[in-house]
C-alpha cells in the first residue's frame, strides 16, 4: 500500500494543493491501493503511519510558491517529484518537521523506512481564502498525471 500524506493550509488558497491532490489520487486509485492522511503540517505522530507494515511507499504532497513569475501567465512551471532519503535537518523533535526528518526518525525507531517521494505543486496565491488560483489548478492537473505515472512504476516493480 502507498501512504499519501497531503499537507498544507487549506485556508490559504493554493497552499491546500497537497490535500486536493492526495484526495484526487485516492479517488483515481481506490482505497485498496492507497491510504491518504491529510494534515496541516508534518508532525511526529505521522511516524506510526510511515512505519506501518503494509506501507511500501510514501508520497508527501505539498504546495510551493512558484519561482518564475513570468510562467504565472502561461503554462505552470514544473511540478517537482523527487525521491527523498532520511536526513535530520533539525536537531529538535519539534512539532513541525520536513519529510526527510520524518523518515530519519522512522528509520531510528523502526530500523528502516519505505521509499519516499516529495511531490511539490507550484502555486501563486497563498492569501487567506479557499479555492485555487487558475495557475494552481493547471499545476494540479499536471501533478495528477505525473503522480499516476509514478504510482504505476511503483506497482510494476
Amino acid at each position: 500500500m502507498v501512504l499519501i500524506i497531503g499537507y498544507g493550509n487549506t485556508l490559504r488558497r493554493d497552499d491546500g494543493a497537497g490535500h486536493h491532490l492526495a484526495k484526487t489520487i485516492q479517488e483515481r486509485c481506490g482505497a485498496a491501493s492507497v491510504r491518504v492522511v491529510e494534515t496541516h503540517q508534518l508532525v511526529p505522530e505521522l511516524i506510526d503511519e510511515i512505519v506501518s507494515p503494509d506501507v511500501t511507499a510514501v508520497l508527501f504532497m505539498d504546495a510551493r510558491v512558484a519561482t518564475d513569475i513570468c510562467s504565472c501567465q502561461g503554462i505552470p512551471e514544473e511540478v517537482e517529484i523527487r525521491e527523498i532519503e532520511a536526513a535530520v535537518s533539525s536537531p529538535s523533535f519539534g512539532h513541525h518537521l520536513d519529510p526527510s526528518t520524518l523518515l530519519a526518525y522512522a528509520r531510528h525507531l523502526n530500523g528502516g523506512h519505505p521509499r519516499a517521494w516529495l511531490i511539490s505543486i507550484p502555486g501563486v496565491d497563498f492569501e487567506y481564502g479557499e479555492g485555487f488560483s487558475e495557475y494552481a489548478r493547471r499545476s494540479l492537473t499536471v501533478a495528477e498525471e505525473k503522480v499516476l505515472r509514478l504510482l504505476h512504476s511503483i506497482f510494476i516493480k
